[in-house]
Formats: C-alpha cells, structure tokens, sequence
C-alpha cells in the first residue's frame, strides 16, 4: 500500500488533562508517513512539559500567544507540506487505526474529502455519529440527513488555500464555514463507516451563550459568502437564509413589544410581501397565535 503523507496540527491552550491521550493516540498509530505539529496558546498548565517529552516525534512546536483556535491550525499549516490534513484537538483522540483507513479512502485520487464516522462524548453520554451526505448547500441549510463532526472529516492539504483557507476573523463556526467552501469547489467525497476519532464534549460547550455565539458566526458567514463571487451558486441559498434570518428576529422582537394585537398583526402584514419567500410559512402563524395568546392573558 502507498501510504501519502498525513498532516495534523493540534491547536491546544490549557487542556494538559487531556493533551497527552491525544498525541499518544496520534504518534501511536504507527502509521509511516506522518508529521504532527503542535501549536500551543501558550498554556499555564503542565501542557509545556507533556509536549516537551514527545519532542522527538514532533515537526514542529510552539508554546506562545496566539489568536485563537483559527490562528493556531493556520500558524501549524505553514509547516504542513502533507498530501491529506486534518485538526485535532487537545481533548479528542483518533481511534487505533484510523489513519490507515483514511489513507485508503484517499488512494482514489478522484477523492476529494474522506469522512468518516465520530464517537461523541461526555461524563454522562456517548453516540456515535456518521459524517454523511456533505455538500456545500446541504452544510450550509443543514439539509435533512446531513450530519458534520469537523475531526471526522479528512481533506486534501493543497486544496485548502485553493478554497480561501481558514477565516480567522471567525472563532467559533470558523470549521463550518471552511467545509462549506471546500465542498463547493471540491465535492468528491468518499464516505466510510470507520469510527475514526473521539470528539469529547464538555458541559461548558452546551451553555445558551455559546450556541449564541455560534449562531451570530453562522450569520456572519453566510452573509460573507454571499459577497464573495467565487461562490455564485450559493448566492441563492445564502439571500434565503439571510431573510430567514432577519424575519425571525423581527417576529420575535415584536413579540416581545407591548403593541395590541391588532397592531403587530398589521406590522406584520405590512412586512409580507417585502418576505415573501420566508414569510409564508408555519413560523409566521405560530408567531401570530402567540401574539394572540398573550392578548388573553393580558386581558384576563
């Protein structure tokens, strides 16, 4: 078997209790064509010194300020010169194996991002999920069977800065909005039912605050790339989105308003047509019987 060379950059800031199972589980591989990179945010922990023992098995590594998890993989790709590339965390680890199946997958030259199957999880729970049926639009509208777990998905190093590499202005839905660009230029996917890598889920990861902040990224990508010309065929989807968007938030603000019914009835009507191709729908009623709802409450 031809085994091409495999890139992987551990972006890691204080995660010492869980660092080292990562890089075992990636050196221990074995596999015979590897480069693993460590970019560290410059931790205060004991992360320093449990990189430090595997010195000799690193390209490179660094210990320092950085901007973030976008900043860190981009700092580690500079020293990548790998035919297949992936992230992985400082609190995830790959399955044994793993990285033979993915060299496999991507022995069909005509491939172009292998995915592959995840374990989520936590202190309380454990699923395993398939990567499956990715595309640029169905990533971006989160299409029905559409599952995304970012470790789990394998791309081909030089197509990455071919698709405008990682966005750093982004901190949070940076993978997503990656994806999605590499699909849309590059859509030969290979799907394999491997359990390939184990994403660990924190309770901090599942507070209110942070699916916030990732919904505002989502946004803020989409509404960048229905700017950017290279992405054309996604302009469509993305001016749906966008209005979906500014629809829901104007429903629910108005909810929240202390206009009579009748009011936000005919400030709704008078939006419609402007919404057309959002405003009819389920949602629209929903918030309308809500409305009404609360004018008999208000009114007993």
């Amino acid at each position: 078997m031809n085994y091409p060379k495999i890139s992987i950059v551990t972006p890691s800031y204080n995660q010492g209790q869980y660092l080292e199972e990562t890089i075992t589980s990636i050196l221990n591989q074995q596999y015979p064509n590897l480069e693993y990179i460590i970019i560290d945010g410059g931790s205060t922990d004991n992360s320093v010194e449990i990189i430090k023992k595997y010195d000799k098995h690193l390209k490179y590594w660094v210990s320092e300020k950085d901007g973030g998890q976008a900043n860190a993989i981009n700092k580690g790709l500079v020293f990548c010169d790998g035919d297949i590339f992936n992230w992985i965390n400082s609190d995830d680890y790959l399955e044994p194996q793993s990285l033979f199946k993915i060299a496999e997958a991507f022995s069909d030259t005509r491939v172009q991002l292998v995915a592959g199957s995840v374990r989520n999880f936590s202190t309380t729970m454990q699923e395993v999920v398939p990567n499956q049926l990715l595309s640029a639009n169905g990533l971006m509208c989160w299409s029905p069977g559409v599952k995304f777990i970012q470790p789990g998905v394998w791309m081909r190093r030089s197509l990455i800065e071919a698709c405008g590499g990682i966005d750093e202005k982004f901190h949070y839905a940076f993978d997503w909005d990656l994806y999605i660009r590499y699909l849309y230029h590059f859509s030969e996917v290979k799907e394999i039912s491997d359990l390939l890598v184990h994403f660990r889920l924190h309770d901090d990861s599942k507070t209110q605050s942070l699916r916030t902040r990732f919904a505002d990224e989502e946004r803020k990508i989409i509404q960048k790339i229905a700017r950017l010309q290279a992405f054309t065929k996604l302009h469509k989807t993305c001016l749906y989105k966008i209005q979906k968007a500014e629809w829901t938030t104007y429903l629910a603000n108005l909810s929240n308003s202390s206009d009579y019914f009748i009011i936000k009835l005919f400030k709704v009507l008078a939006r419609v047509i402007s919404y057309y191709k959002v405003s009819f729908s389920r949602q629209t009623l929903g918030a309308l019987r809500a409305y009404w709802n609360k004018k008999i409450i208000y009114t007993n």
